[in-house]
C-alpha cells in the first residue's frame, strides 16, 4: 500500500511539511479503505481483514517514525523541546544470593513421659498437682495394698514356724538324730518362704507410682479414691530442658536440606527469632502429603511452651557472585522479560530495553542469568513510562547525576 509513498522537503516550514506528510498518509489510508471496502460475511474474511489492517498499521508506524526522525534532524526547534525523562538508576553488581524455604512448624519437647500404675487398686494418696516440678524417681501416688499387707503378715508367721522347725531339725541332724530327708524338707520349706516374702515385699513397691523422668507435671488424670488400672496414666510429665521445633518439608527439597544446615526459627507468639541447626531428618516420605519431617534443636526458656507455632526459614540455595535485582524492575512483554538500562549515545543518555533471563527468586529479589552484567546502570524508578531509545536524565537514589 505504501510502496509508492514519497515525501519531499520544500520551501514551506518544516513543521508544516510534517503535518502535510502525515495528513497525506492518513488520507491515502482512508481512500484505500473506502475504495477497497467489501462485505465481510465470514469469520475467515474478518480475520484476514484484521490481519491486513494490523500489517498496514505497523507499516504506517514505521514510516511515521522514519519521517519524525528526519524532521527532528532538520528542525533544531524540535530538538530543543525533545522530552527528557528523569529516572533513577542503580549499578548492577555481583553478590552472594541465598533463597530460603519458609515452613510452619510446632515446638515440641524431646522428653515427655507418663507415670502409670503397675498394680490395680484404689489410689489412697496422690501427692502432685499440675504445674508442679518433680524429680526422676519421686513418689507421686500410693495405691491401696491392704490385701498384700495381710499376705505378708501371714507369710511372716509361717516363716517363724519354718525357722523354728529348721533349727530343731538341723540340731538333730548335727547330732546324727533323725533322717536326712527331714532336715532337707525343713530347709527347703524355710528357703521357699523366704523367697515368697521377698517377692511380696517387691510387689509392695509396685503399689507406689514414681516419676519416670524429671520435669513439670503437665496433667494429672487421677484423684485420691479413684481406681488405679495398670497402663492407665496417673500423670503426664514434660521436661522443658530440651526443646525442638519440627516441621514437614515438601519432598522436592529433599536434595537441598542436610543435617547441620543453619535454620532461622521464629516464634510469632513471643516475637522472638533464634538461630539453630537441623538435628534430625526423617528417612521416610509421607506418601499422602509427600513431605518428610525435620527437627531443629532450640534453646530452652521458661516462656517457650510445647505446641507453640514456629516458623522455620531454611536456606535451600546459596550462590556466590550472582547478579541479583529487585523483581519489580522487570517488565513482561510479548517477546519476553526486559529491564531498562541507562546508556550513552553521543552526548545523550538514553534508555535501552535489555532482554533478560532469570534464575531463582526469593523475597522480592531474582537472579539474572543472562542479559545484564555487573556495572550496568539499571533504571529503578521511572521505567514504567519509558520506551526503547527514550532520552533520559539519570540520577542515583541519593540524587546525584549519573556520570557513566
Amino acid at each position: 500500500m505504501f510502496n509508492h509513498f514519497k515525501y519531499t522537503i520544500n520551501k514551506a516550514p518544516i513543521g508544516a511539511g510534517r503535518r502535510c506528510g502525515l495528513g497525506a498518509i492518513l488520507i491515502t489510508l482512508l481512500l484505500a479503505a473506502c475504495g477497497g471496502e467489501k462485505q465481510l460475511n465470514t469469520l475467515a474474511d474478518k480475520k484476514a481483514a484484521l490481519s491486513e489492517l494490523k500489517n498496514q498499521q505497523k507499516e504506517l508506524a514505521k514510516k511515521i517514525e522514519m519521517l519524525d526522525a528526519e524532521v527532528k534532524k532538520l528542525d533544531p526547534s524540535l530538538q530543543a523541546v525533545e522530552k527528557i525523562m528523569p529516572v533513577v538508576t542503580e549499578t548492577a553488581s555481583l553478590r552472594n544470593f541465598r533463597s530460603f524455604i519458609e515452613l510452619q512448624g510446632t515446638v515440641e519437647t524431646k522428653n515427655t513421659a507418663t507415670a502409670t500404675p503397675r498394680m490395680a487398686g484404689t489410689y489412697t494418696a496422690v501427692y502432685v498437682r499440675e504445674g508442679q516440678s518433680v524429680k526422676a524417681g519421686q513418689l507421686l501416688a500410693k495405691i491401696d495394698n491392704d490385701i498384700l499387707k495381710d499376705q505378708i503378715a501371714a507369710l511372716k508367721q509361717q516363716m517363724e514356724l519354718a525357722n523354728t522347725v529348721f533349727e530343731k531339725q538341723k540340731g538333730l541332724w548335727d547330732q546324727k538324730i533323725g533322717t536326712e530327708i527331714q532336715y532337707l524338707q525343713a530347709k527347703n520349706n524355710k528357703e521357699s518362704l523366704e523367697k515368697n516374702l521377698a517377692l511380696l515385699n517387691t510387689q509392695g513397691g509396685m503399689y507406689n507410682v514414681y516419676a519416670p523422668i524429671g520435669g513439670a507435671i503437665e496433667r494429672v488424670m487421677a484423684k485420691t479414691g479413684e481406681i488405679a488400672v495398670p497402663g492407665m496414666p496417673l500423670a503426664s510429665i514434660v521436661n522443658l530442658g530440651s526443646l525442638k521445633a519440627s516441621a514437614n518439608v515438601p519432598d522436592t527439597y529433599l536434595s537441598n536440606i542436610k543435617m547441620g544446615d543453619a535454620v532461622k526459627v521464629k516464634l510469632p507468639d513471643l516475637g522472638r527469632e533464634m538461630n539453630a541447626r537441623i538435628t534430625f531428618i526423617s528417612k521416610l516420605v509421607n506418601p499422602a502429603s509427600r513431605t518428610f519431617k525435620i527437627e531443629v534443636a532450640i534453646p530452652s526458656s521458661a516462656d517457650i511452651k510445647p505446641n507453640m507455632v514456629s516458623i522455620l526459614n531454611i536456606s535451600d540455595i546459596n550462590k556466590s557472585n550472582a547478579l541479583v535485582i529487585k523483581q519489580n524492575y522487570i517488565q513482561g512483554t510479548e517477546d519476553g522479560d526486559i529491564v531498562y538500562v541507562a546508556t550513552t549515545e553521543g552526548n545523550k543518555k538514553v534508555a535501552k530495553a535489555r532482554k533478560i533471563k532469570t534464575g531463582v527468586s526469593y523475597n522480592g529479589e531474582i537472579e539474572i542469568t543472562a542479559g545484564l552484567q555487573a556495572g550496568d546502570l539499571i533504571i529503578i524508578e521511572g521505567y514504567q513510562d519509558l520506551v526503547d531509545g527514550q532520552v533520559i536524565r539519570p540520577q542515583t537514589p541519593d540524587g546525584d547525576l549519573t556520570k557513566k
